[in-house]
């Protein structure tokens, strides 16, 4: 918690004259006290209008349970970073290349591998939203994916033990189980964490805060609710480090022991789910809000793509059918449309991210890497994302709005996509640096010069460190920022079904990958990556002509 505190700002304040002050003349014969509420509001209650309008908004104080739940949703973290970070070489590699592996498929058919459980791995969120909504609400169904997840890192970490790995068929049922099991439980995790961290911040309304100074301001909410969000990333970057220390483990001692921690992790994150479980905040399952929303999206698109042609008297009156919501249900399912909105482009960005996960991996395969495995290099985004996060949340974001200059979710976004553009666009340099490097140029380890696979080209994998710092800045201003925009414009019991869209974003880039699989091999890897950086720059581009004008203006929230 003190780490969290320390590093993020912890007190955020809004600039009175920038966002929520009132414009103000004065004149040589004006009352100061003129200015000021009649009657002020003491510590705890609510702040009146004028109080909101002329005093500085500050992050509230915040909960245990929220800290606890992010505690959970990062141990999960932990497990997926940790034992997804060696899958790619332990899909391509054999047992005998100098780069560990098991299963020997080359890259071209992990990448399709990895690939495709990347993008199962981000639909399945959908079916955990669906369970948390309509059957167990979303802290049991917390509890029983972590459990899922820790069954699956169990029966990897048992099937990579010396004796199972041997047997190439073990191995690979073992990793196909693992897998299976991953998608579903990091999938319920997602869903159901991601907003039941924020439901325990349970505060909806603006209230008076006195500092020990003296000074009275207002705890906001939206404030509060960005602070959990950029905490809780924060906290991810944290749990993205495994990566870092399981593939060392892989590479010096063995799979067995690089996906040991990741059982551990999951076992550590389900304690305060069973030591604190009275005291968190349930929202209770809302009866099966997203299969009523899939209906009335079917209603809708068979009435001409009209929202209003799902509503019940629209239906009573066409089809003599009675549906199972009412008109608030279809404005609000409006609403939550609009916020999903500004997701729309992220499958784009994911389609880049993701090269992290498969390509990138084994660029860094054919490069001298000085004793550092080459799946660890990855870990350089995390670590930039901590130390990032706090100082984008403390120094950039007030020094910008003490300068009045605008940069709310449609500029950070694009921002943001910017950054991961010229990250895939030096990656394809750097492709072409190792291409015109021996001793085997444009087929790195494959040449009789490379000693069965043995000898890289002579170029130091360190230079990947720029594709995922840039990456790992880019995050902080696209997915920060898409998921918190997205959780405050949608109405309250849209959230979930919000969270779960998001994701699925994910799973549309991950798929959009897959055809481009065919590029994953030598001598073709520059085209994809220059083909990559030039369709995220097209979509930066668009994003920003159809985005700009909501920092402009606020949406009403049902």
């Amino acid at each position: 918690m003190d780490a969290v505190g320390s590093g993020l700002e912890r007190v955020t304040e809004k600039e009175a004259s920038v966002e929520h002050q009132a414009p103000i003349t004065t004149s040589s014969k004006a009352d100061p006290s003129s200015f000021q509420t009649k009657v002020d509001s003491a510590e705890g209650e609510p702040a009146t209008e004028d109080e909101i309008k002329n005093l500085f908004h500050v992050v509230d104080d915040i909960p245990l349970g929220v800290w606890l739940a992010a505690f959970v949703a990062s141990s999960e973290r932990f497990v997926w970073y940790g034992a997804t970070g060696p899958i790619q070489n332990y899909l391509q590699h054999d047992r005998r290349s100098k780069i560990p592996g098991a299963l020997g498929l080359e890259q071209a058919t992990a990448t399709l591998v990895m690939t495709g459980f990347m993008a199962f791995s981000y639909f399945t969120p959908i079916l955990g939203a669906i369970v948390a909504d309509a059957w167990l609400g979303r802290f049991w169904t917390t509890f029983a994916s972590s459990i899922i997840v820790f069954l699956g890192a169990l029966i990897l970490l048992l099937t990579s033990i010396p004796a199972a790995i041997q047997n190439e068929s073990t191995a690979a049922a073992g990793l196909a189980v693992s897998m299976f099991l991953f998608c579903f439980g990091c999938g319920g995790v997602r869903a159901a964490a991601t907003p039941f961290i924020a439901d325990q911040y349970t505060e909806m309304v603006p209230r008076i805060k006195i500092r020990k100074n003296g000074e009275r301001v207002v705890a906001d909410r939206e404030l509060t609710i960005s602070y959990i969000y950029n905490a809780y990333y924060w906290m991810v970057n944290i749990a993205g480090l495994a990566a870092l220390g399981t593939t060392f483990l892989e590479k010096y001692v063995g799979f067995w022991a690089a996906y040991t921690p990741p059982v551990c992790a999951m076992a550590l994150g389900i304690v305060p789910l069973m030591t604190y479980r009275t005291k968190y905040v349930r929202v209770s399952p809302s009866g099966g809000i997203l299969v009523k929303a899939g209906h009335a999206l079917w209603l809708a698109a068979k009435g001409g793509f009209r929202m209003n042609a799902a509503k019940p008297g629209a239906q009573v009156e066409e089809n003599q059918q009675t549906l199972p919501w009412d008109d608030r249900f279809i404005e609000e399912l409006k609403l939550g449309l609009f916020a999903c909105r500004i997701l729309l482009f992220f499958p784009f960005h994911w389609l880049c991210l993701n090269q992290t996960f498969n390509n990138l991996i084994s660029q860094a395969g054919q490069m001298v890497n000085s004793g550092v495995p080459n799946d660890a290099i990855k870990s350089t985004n995390p670590l930039t994302g901590i130390f990032f996060y706090p100082f984008v949340q403390k120094i950039v974001y007030p020094w910008l709005r003490r300068r009045h200059i605008n940069f709310k979710s449609a500029a950070r976004i694009t921002f943001g996509f910017f950054l991961l553009t010229a990250a895939l666009a030096y990656a394809a340099g750097l492709q072409q640096l190792i291409y015109n490097s021996g001793p085997c140029y444009d087929e790195p380890l494959k040449c009789p010069a490379s000693d069965n696979g043995r000898i890289p080209n002579q170029i130091s994998m360190f230079l990947q460190i720029p594709i995922y710092s840039i990456g790992g800045m880019a995050e902080v201003f696209c997915l920060t920022t898409g998921t918190e925009h997205a959780y405050n414009q949608a109405p309250k019991s849209m959230r979930s079904i919000i969270q779960s869209f998001s994701i699925a974003m994910a799973g549309v880039g991950a798929l959009i990958a897959m055809a481009f699989t065919p590029l994953a091999k030598d001598p073709h890897l520059v085209i994809l990556y220059a083909v990559l950086a030039g369709i995220l720059m097209a979509a930066t581009i668009v994003f920003y002509v159809c985005f700009r004008s909501i920092d402009k203006r606020e949406i009403e929230i049902l």
